[in-house]
């Protein structure tokens, strides 16, 4: 929760568009993506942000247009990814 106060501490959002160009897996079905609730979007970019700044710029850097940032919630209850070339989801044991 910390983090995700600090994030829009430096990034406002008081007009919630921080889900609108939200990547999201678009090979997978609709009810497989990731849900776009406020409170998991906002945790993926402070998520996001966190790591980018973490990164030396001398070692590498990360782009959010090339990124793929899925949250693990209540509200979505798998997680996407892809891994050397596939495209993978957990879902979790009913």
């Amino acid at each position: 929760k910390d983090l995700v106060q600090r994030y829009l501490t430096e990034h406002p959002d008081p007009n919630n568009e921080n889900v609108v160009g939200y990547n999201n897996k678009k090979c997978w079905p609709r009810d497989a993506r990731m849900r776009l609730m406020k409170h998991d979007v906002n945790l993926g970019r402070a998520v996001f942000w966190d790591i980018k700044d973490r990164i030396p710029l001398a070692l590498s850097t990360i782009e959010w247009e090339n990124s793929m940032v899925s949250v693990y919630s209540k509200d979505n209850p798998n997680l996407l990814f892809e891994l050397c070339g596939f495209e993978v989801r957990i879902l979790p044991r009913v």
